[in-house]
């Protein structure tokens, strides 16, 4: 059963798309930055691996992670593509969706790549989200992989618009502050209704986007700490440059 659990978490790292078993994944670079950060929680909005299915890949990519780090991982569609898929991606993580607090914060990790329900958020999953975001925390983080609002038309929960504007309204509802996904593999910023919706960055598999095909200049990783009572927030690539910066609530200074 999906979990709530205590953990101690800040600072913490947000990736996304890491493909690793594609040639061009760059996760292993990633860990090494965390690592020397001393960053222990890592909340991946999915895609960790490059083939659906592959047990290989999978022992590969928890072993670069390391086991000292507590891993959030929002399942994509390189994760979970049919029901094989689905049981080994079980194997490793027993839960397709769950939630985790600390302190006034809850942060919801959701599954978007269900065989049943591809590209939804609904059924018993929807529902347990309706009752998750009835706790009453100050801040409500939410974490997929499939953006609400994709870079790209099509790609993401947009192909299904009502289910998708559907959650939105509740997200709004019910305070979430900030939705986290991937799946674009560019990083992008946009405000609807007071809610921060991000697209982090791949990196890996950039040979499925031609325009873009060298992960070490495209892979970007967000990075969150608490500040002034909120959280502040640093998107930077493997060279330390910044790409952006914001804060929750947006007014924190």
């Amino acid at each position: 059963m999906p979990f709530l659990a205590q953990a101690q978490i800040s600072p913490f790292c947000i990736v996304s798309d890491t493909h690793v078993g594609a040639e061009d994944s760059v996760y292993g670079d990633f860990i090494k930055v965390v690592e020397e950060k001393n960053i222990k929680t890592i909340i991946h909005v999915g895609d960790a691996i490059h083939i659906p299915g592959s047990i290989k890949q999978w022992r590969k990519f928890l072993q670069i992670t390391g086991s000292d780090k507590k891993l959030h991982l929002a399942p994509g569609n390189h994760d979970i593509k049919d029901k094989r898929s689905l049981e080994i991606f079980l194997r490793f993580f027993p839960d397709l969706y769950h939630s985790f607090s600390h302190e006034d914060t809850l942060f919801i990790i959701l599954n978007t790549e269900s065989p049943e329900e591809p590209g939804m958020i609904a059924g018993e999953q929807l529902q347990w989200l309706k009752n998750e975001l009835e706790r009453p925390f100050r801040y409500k983080f939410v974490f997929l992989h499939r953006p609400l609002f994709p870079i790209f038309s099509g790609r993401g929960l947009d192909r299904f618009k009502d289910a998708r504007d559907e959650l939105h309204r509740l997200f709004v509802k019910k305070g979430v502050s900030l939705v986290v996904s991937g799946h674009d593999h560019l990083y992008n910023r946009s405000l609807k209704d007071g809610i921060v919706y991000i697209i982090a960055a791949g990196g890996g598999g950039q040979s499925h986007f031609p325009a873009f095909n060298d992960a070490r200049y495209y892979f970007r990783y967000i990075t969150g700490k608490r500040k002034n009572g909120g959280y502040s927030f640093v998107v930077k690539d493997l060279q330390g440059d910044i790409g952006d910066e914001f804060n929750i609530p947006l007014s924190s200074e």
